[in-house]
């Protein structure tokens, strides 16, 4: 397995797996599949450089045959007093490839990176609480939880809770 950036190459199997993730898992998004099916491949290839900051990606997982199967976002603020802080969003494995490393193989790479960013202290995420294999996997490498939001997203005439996840790279935050 392969992870690495994704880059404007990459975009139309992006566009393809983000929309799959949308149908699969609905809950793990706060997007829908209604509104970013809608979105041009120009909307796609924008994700990939979030603020341009070319710290800033979506890295992607690519099994044995060169297939994109899995994908997490990370970002950096950009403002000066939020400089310190990054946040990942958007992780998704195909379910075929789900229970094989895939995802905790992404989560640490992306780590890894941020790690490396000068004046980075902390990442943060949310996640629905009844998304245990991911909860479980968060809390594995470090995550703590700081807050629940209650009612966070509605699809289908059900409401579900976010947790919110806090990594601290140095403890005396």
């Amino acid at each position: 397995m392969e992870i690495r950036f994704l880059n404007t190459q990459d975009v139309v199997v992006y566009r393809e797996l983000r929309l799959q993730a949308l149908k699969d898992s609905p809950t793990a998004f706060g997007s829908s599949y209604e509104e970013e099916s809608c979105f041009s491949l120009p909307d796609f290839a924008a994700r990939l450089r979030p603020h341009n900051d070319p710290a800033n990606s979506i890295f992607g997982a690519f099994g044995n045959t060169d297939k994109l199967i899995g994908m997490l976002g990370f970002s950096r603020e950009n403002r000066l007093k939020r400089f310190h802080i990054g946040s990942l969003w958007s992780m998704y494995v195909l379910p075929e490839n789900r229970g094989q490393g895939v995802g905790a193989a992404l989560l640490d790479r992306v780590l890894s990176h941020a790690r490396c960013l000068s004046g980075l202290r902390q990442i943060s995420l949310t996640v629905t609480t009844n998304n245990l294999p991911a909860c479980s996997l968060y809390q594995s490498r470090g995550f703590e939880r700081f807050g629940k939001e209650h009612n966070a997203l509605f699809i289908n005439g059900t409401y579900f809770d976010e947790e919110h996840l806090v990594l601290y790279f140095n403890h005396d935050v």
